[in-house]
């Protein structure tokens, strides 16, 4: 069976495993005051990852799935600095107040800031200052950590760009999607490769040497002809770290994906071809593939956590701070925090108006039970590594690993038979050919799945193709 056939084979709706559980488990009856007691936990030896979310989107991307507002009103942006600033204080209050034994003699360490969104560019200067000096303040930022933000070519002043320098960012995630204007005339993107290019060129001026570009293969207008543009201008451009998502396509969730038309939807068919395209074209050009989906010049820390085996898989795609308790702050915004999930409000006014009179907005989580973890660690392997070492993994977890996972492996037989994947007694390895249903194969370890199927009124997750 060819590749073409094989990804139809195995086209259903999957998670993409950010975390596990994954999201529609989590329960409500999850709070704050478990968010209070896990963030007590974190010790003083422990890193920590902090992660922005900054709502505001000047413009409404049509393929775009993130909790976002769509509003040029810059008058929003400060109450919602402040707020953001309240829940930080509330979590660095939370800190230390848990075992005694953890009981802070120094600043907490963090190892990572990240700013999403929604456009953070949309704050002002002193506003992200605002946000860098509390944290400056309440911990101490290591010398090697990651300070990145996701930026919106279109709606970044020269002096945003100059204070992000000044206050220490050093890598810029740039969303690129496609670089045709009929797709981007589609998606209502309307970003020119000139925009693009003279954005980079401006930071690069700055002094900013580090850049991931995101793209989406599967857009409506995409075609195998107009695709390979794209290619060769992001090659251009020249970033360090590339990330090459599958469009989800779920108008239930985001109803204005239904101003696409079928037609104008590529097939199956045609996402594997332009997924594949994408990869024989970066591998070719200095790129190595990282995990499902991202890829990295051998100049990369993704890249050299890739060859270490310390790569990790969350909220925000591959990482390369596993060891770091991921604090989220923000509407929307996730947490994984002493082996717990917990999600923020998402609605921005009440999730404003809780941190208002409660000081922590968390609206739901799940706490891990020991299988969770055993699981969740073995996924992440997977997306990650592509292999398990058997040996391993079960002396880590106390198990015999044949027993404990039974009836998954049994799940298995059919990507065994058609060579995506091979099983030892010491490994787990996923094939090359098996790289493109990675998320298939982690589904046979998802003991939640079959629940969120059978309680779903609508489809949860896009397709795995």
């Amino acid at each position: 069976m060819d590749t073409i056939e094989l990804l139809k084979k195995y086209d259903v709706p999957g998670p993409r495993y950010t975390s596990y559980p994954t999201v529609p488990i989590w329960s409500e009856t999850v709070g704050a005051g478990d968010y209070t007691k896990s963030l007590g936990n974190i010790s003083s030896q422990d890193n920590i990852s902090l992660y922005f979310h900054v709502p505001f989107c000047e413009n409404r991307c049509h393929f775009c799935g993130c909790t976002r507002i769509h509003t040029k009103d810059k008058s929003l942006s400060n109450p919602y600095v402040d707020t953001v600033l309240k829940e930080l204080d509330s979590v660095y209050a939370h800190l230390s107040s848990g075992d005694p034994s953890n009981r802070r003699t120094s600043e907490p360490i963090v190892s990572q800031i990240h700013f999403g969104g929604g456009s953070p560019n949309f704050l002002k200067p002193e506003e992200l200052s605002r946000i860098m000096n509390k944290v400056r303040g309440y911990f101490t930022i290591l010398p090697n950590a990651e300070i990145a933000i996701e930026m919106n070519p279109k709606a970044s002043s020269q002096e945003f760009c100059n204070n992000l320098y000044q206050e220490g960012f050093n890598r810029i995630s740039i969303g690129v999607q496609d670089f045709n204007d009929s797709v981007q005339k589609l998606i209502n993107r309307n970003q020119t490769y000139d925009i693009t290019s003279n954005f980079v060129k401006r930071l690069r001026d700055i002094g900013f040497e580090h850049f991931n570009f995101d793209l989406v293969y599967g857009l409506p207008g995409q075609t195998i002809e107009n695709f390979l543009y794209t290619l060769e201008k992001t090659k251009e451009l020249n970033p360090n770290r590339l990330a090459v998502y599958s469009f989800a396509l779920v108008p239930w969730a985001h109803p204005e994906q239904r101003s696409f038309k079928n037609e104008e939807v590529p097939s199956p068919e045609t996402k594997v071809k332009l997924f594949e395209m994408a990869h024989a074209f970066f591998t070719k050009n200095g790129y190595h593939l990282i995990g499902m989906d991202h890829f990295a010049r051998e100049d990369d820390d993704l890249y050299k956590a890739s060859k270490n085996k310390t790569i990790h898989r969350n909220f925000m795609g591959y990482s390369t701070r596993s060891e770091a308790h991921q604090i989220g702050l923000g509407a929307s915004s996730i947490s994984y925090v002493a082996g717990n999930y917990f999600q923020n409000q998402k609605d921005v006014c009440q999730y404003q108006e809780t941190i208002a009179n409660h000081g922590l907005a968390t609206v739901k989580g799940f706490k891990l039970s020991k299988d969770d973890h055993i699981r969740r660690d073995f996924i992440t392997k997977l997306m990650c590594d592509y292999s398990v070492d058997i040996d391993s993994f079960s002396k880590k977890h106390d198990i015999t690993f044949k027993d404990y996972f039974a009836d998954d492996v049994a799940l298995l037989k059919e990507f065994i038979v058609d060579d995506l994947l091979e099983i030892t007694p010491t490994h787990l390895k996923v094939t090359k050919q098996g790289h493109f249903v990675v998320r298939n194969i982690a589904m046979c370890f998802d003991k939640y799945l079959g629940k969120i199927k059978k309680t779903a009124r609508n489809p949860v997750f896009s397709r795995t193709v």
